[in-house]
């Protein structure tokens, strides 16, 4: 079926003056919801106690721009299992992650449980391996490329032909391992036990975590669980600096080294090796990089690494017993792609801690409408799709001419970041 073609300017984008226009399909409601739900595999995700709607979206056709962001959903057993991966400069590191880091917090806990007996381990405990889990998938690439690589003085002794020729070629397993450590993901992971009196969240990097819950009074209230770990958080720049001392472009234009905005992430080994692996290892590869930033900008920056941090920030919450037979909280997890859809804005943009709060009391009250189902069979009904619609509006008024010329706009660029929601109900 054929839509009548329109341009757009993209103005609500950020876009300046000048550029454009760019064609779009003028595509109609109820269609263009549909269109929505396509493009961002809506669907619902059922256990014995909980449901979880999802969502992810890239809208841009190009196949060099198709989404690096990854979830997980899954039912250890009761203990409920969540995350959310946010992949940057490549796609290796991220399905690493996904691949090793649900089995390994899984083996983790089992050992938990096992050594707890009869009794639920300590919060503490579940909280630690949580944190380890994470750091050793991270270090797991550190010892890859120090085994083929032990050191700066390994290095030195070897041309560039030896270093070639042990870690490129397509069959090569040595190209992956490197390959990982040249690319990076954030990760957000939460756990709940099956008794739902417990909910953790491990938190690296910049993805978001608010836990919505009905308090006495009926109304809702937002817990944010996730920490901001990004050069524009305070708290990081500081420990950075401390970490670093008279390196004053440690932290430069809100990013590490002036690169990269996360300040904590899994791989990214460029800012967490000496710069010679750089200089001889990571810009030997074949495949090299993908990086918006030059590397000549900011390697001679790189005097004292660690930059980047692989430990994670644990949150624990006592989850309060439903007083009825519904659920009477739930959980969003989300990639930053979601909060970034809101900085263009005819008003003043909210701040991080609002928008937040906003979405809780969206699907809060939507819950009260709808009998506390959160989230149900249908796409329509998923609750981390009617969240995407509210950014993808910039929380402004509905507009569905909005929504088709964000998703079918022909421009030969991303115009987005990639964008992951889940929301559990608990």
């Amino acid at each position: 079926m054929s839509y009548p073609q329109r341009s757009t300017r993209l103005e609500f984008l950020g876009f300046p003056p000048g550029y454009g226009p760019w064609t779009y399909r003028a595509i109609p409601e109820p269609l263009i919801s549909s269109e929505l739900a396509r493009l961002a595999s809506a669907h619902v995700i059922n256990s014995k106690t909980t449901t979880t709607g999802c969502v992810s979206l890239q809208p841009s056709p190009d196949p060099d721009d198709r989404s690096q962001d990854r979830f997980v959903v899954l039912d250890w057993d009761g203990w409920l299992f969540s995350a959310v991966f946010d992949g940057h400069g490549g796609e290796e590191a991220v399905d690493y992650v996904v691949q090793e880091l649900p089995s390994l917090i899984y083996a983790a806990l089992a050992k938990a449980l096992a050594d707890a007996g009869t009794t639920p381990p300590a919060p503490s405990t579940v909280s630690t391996l949580l944190q380890s889990s994470i750091r050793a998938v991270d270090d797991a690439l550190t010892d890859r490329v120090k085994h083929l690589f032990p050191d700066e003085a390994t290095l030195a002794v070897l041309t560039d032909e030896q270093i070639k020729s042990t870690i490129n070629g397509p069959t090569n397993p040595n190209n992956l391992a490197i390959l990982r450590c040249m690319r990076g993901t954030t990760a957000l992971v939460s756990l709940v036990d099956p008794k739902k009196e417990n909910l953790w969240v491990a938190s690296l990097g910049d993805c978001q975590a608010v836990l919505g819950a009905k308090n006495s009074n009926g109304t809702w209230d937002a817990t944010i669980l996730s920490v901001n770990h990004s050069g524009k958080n305070p708290a990081e720049v500081a420990r950075i600096r401390k970490e670093h001392p008279n390196e004053s472009e440690c932290i430069k234009f809100d990013r590490v080294l002036g690169a990269i905005a996360v300040t904590r992430a899994i791989g990214d080994h460029i800012f967490k090796l000496p710069v010679s692996y750089t200089r001889r290892v990571f810009m030997n590869c074949v495949p090299g990089f993908s990086v918006s930033s030059k590397l000549e900008h900011f390697l001679p920056h790189n005097k004292s690494p660690p930059y980047l941090s692989a430990l994670a920030d644990i949150k624990h919450v006592a989850l309060q017993p439903s007083t009825t037979n519904t659920s009477e909280s739930f959980l969003i997890l989300c990639s930053d792609g979601l909060v970034d859809l809101y900085e263009h804005t005819n008003a003043r943009r909210p701040t991080l801690e609002e928008i937040l709060t906003q979405w809780v009391h969206i699907l809060g009250e939507r819950m009260d409408r709808r009998g506390a189902k959160v989230s149900d069979g249908a796409d329509k009904e998923n609750a981390a799709l009617v969240l995407l619609r509210h950014a993808l509006m910039a929380g402004g008024a509905d507009n569905p001419d909005r929504l088709a010329q964000m998703l079918t706009v022909e421009i030969p660029c991303r115009w987005m970041d990639d964008t992951t929601v889940l929301v559990q109900t608990l």
